[in-house]
């Protein structure tokens, strides 16, 4: 899931109001920019099992609820970001195949194979969560066009995502 991730944020922040959307962001894609680190750090094909096996996610998802809780000293923001952050991998289960654990099976439903597929549930994920967002903004912003703008370049993101696959399928990728 690309775009998807971002959907699981915004709802986070539709949920609650108080919960810094940054902070949101950063635990739904935390485990992508771990794997960038891993990419250039780790063994050629380990970066996986560093960013978004059960052990690193769970690693992450406490690390991200403690500097939340840091942050707001509002526990259910805290338990909000790490819930928000193991949902980058249950998401990630459902259109790819990630590892479990070091050793463990490579598990996922693999939805990437079927791009429309993947496109029409990305989109949804987004839609919910922009909707749930814009719900809890104050009445006269949720009409703003800055609002829509969101939807409108995260949705034209996941799409042009979508066409440079077909295009180009065989560009470098670190797994």
């Amino acid at each position: 899931m690309y775009i998807g991730h971002f959907g699981f944020a915004l709802a986070g922040k539709g949920l609650r109001r108080n919960a810094p959307l940054w902070l949101l962001v950063l635990a739904t894609q935390g485990c992508d920019w771990v794997q960038a680190v891993a990419c250039v750090v780790a063994p050629a094909g380990a970066s996986a099992i560093w960013s978004h096996s059960v052990p690193a996610v769970a690693a992450l998802a406490v690390t991200l609820s403690l500097a939340s809780y840091l942050l707001t000293a509002d526990g259910r923001v805290a338990a909000l970001t790490g819930a928000v952050a193991v949902s980058h991998l249950l998401a990630d289960y459902v259109t790819g195949r990630k590892p479990t654990w070091p050793g463990g099976p490579t598990i996922g439903l693999d939805l990437y194979s079927y791009p429309l597929g993947d496109l029409a549930l990305e989109m949804a994920v987004l839609i919910l969560g922009w909707r749930l967002y814009r719900r809890s903004l104050p009445p006269e912003s949720r009409s703003s066009g800055l609002i829509w703008a969101l939807l409108v370049v995260l949705g034209a993101t996941q799409l042009l995502g979508v066409l440079k696959e077909q295009v180009f399928p065989h560009t470098l990728k670190c797994m």
